[in-house]
């Protein structure tokens, strides 16, 4: 396995550390009779063939590739990766614009190695149903599988999910070795990368509500936050006077929490947050 010193060695030798991001330009995608959108989808990646060894990628890797429609693209193995997108009929030039120096020594490294190696070169890409092949000069082959979920973190349970104003957002529980955790992320449009904010369950003796995701999606802020499983009822006030706004509660997984979460159209540190049980005692606050 390739450390991160020699996945950054490749990218500098194939790239150039210093080097100008290539110039975008506008992407076409995929003919009518070739199934999947090559914009706007959530590739994962499969296999990967590099001097003539073929490797399964398994779908906890979640290695996973985007392309937004605008001239640029996004992926992930163990980093962060992004940069401009000169897409052509059958072929792409990916340019490497930003990435993260996370350090990883299984397959996720050699991915990210495999991928930054074809930073800058001509890359042959075609689609046959929801399977997209990446065929760079030398033999080295990406072949993608469209994604089952359009969101990260498959594994997490759904809090709310949709689309709002061409946003596409997902608020969900994260449960990893019982450490409880909210998490949303959001972006706006498909194929943009993921943005994301988290926090975790209140430590015994902790404040309910404290600490609270606050996500801004289009023009308004979806709220997010752990209560005491007796609160019944949780109310927003946008400010000093404003009327009350229920806020929705929904099941954590976990008996001891539920999650208040919702849309409300004002949002700032003025803001009231309460929570009460079935008596009217106040069981959670925020501001």
């Amino acid at each position: 396995m390739r450390t991160l010193a020699a996945v950054a060695a490749i990218l500098c030798a194939l790239s150039g550390c210093a080097r100008a991001a290539t110039p975008a330009t506008t992407p076409r995608d995929a003919p009518a009779d070739s199934g999947s959108s090559l914009t706007g989808t959530e590739w994962q990646l499969v296999e990967m063939t590099v001097g003539g060894l073929t490797t399964q990628v398994p779908p906890s890797i979640d290695a996973v590739l985007r392309f937004d429609g605008a001239g640029s693209y996004s992926a992930r193995a163990c980093n962060y990766m992004g940069g401009s997108a000169e897409i052509d009929d059958d072929s792409l030039v990916l340019g490497l614009g930003s990435m993260t120096e996370m350090g990883c020594m299984d397959l996720r490294a050699d991915i990210d190695a495999v991928l930054g190696a074809v930073t800058g070169e001509s890359v042959r890409w075609a689609i046959a149903g929801e399977e997209l092949t990446l065929a760079a000069p030398g033999g080295t082959t990406l072949t993608y599988r469209v994604r089952e979920t359009i969101y990260p973190d498959a594994a997490a349970q759904e809090v709310l999910s949709g689309e709002r104003a061409g946003y596409q957002y997902r608020l969900a529980v994260e449960n990893s070795d019982g450490n409880l955790g909210l998490n949303v992320h959001y972006r706006a449009a498909p194929g943009r990368p993921w943005g994301r904010q988290r926090i975790g369950a209140p430590y015994s003796g902790g404040r309910a509500l404290d600490p609270l995701i606050e996500a801004p999606i289009a023009e308004e802020f979806l709220i997010g936050g752990f209560v005491t499983a007796d609160t019944v009822r949780v109310t927003h006030r946008a400010g000093e006077g404003a009327p009350a706004v229920d806020v929705a509660l929904h099941p954590s997984g976990d008996p001891s929490w539920k999650v208040a979460a919702g849309f409300v159209a004002e949002h700032s540190a003025g803001s009231r947050i309460v929570g009460y049980d079935v008596a009217g005692e106040v069981t959670a606050e925020w501001g």
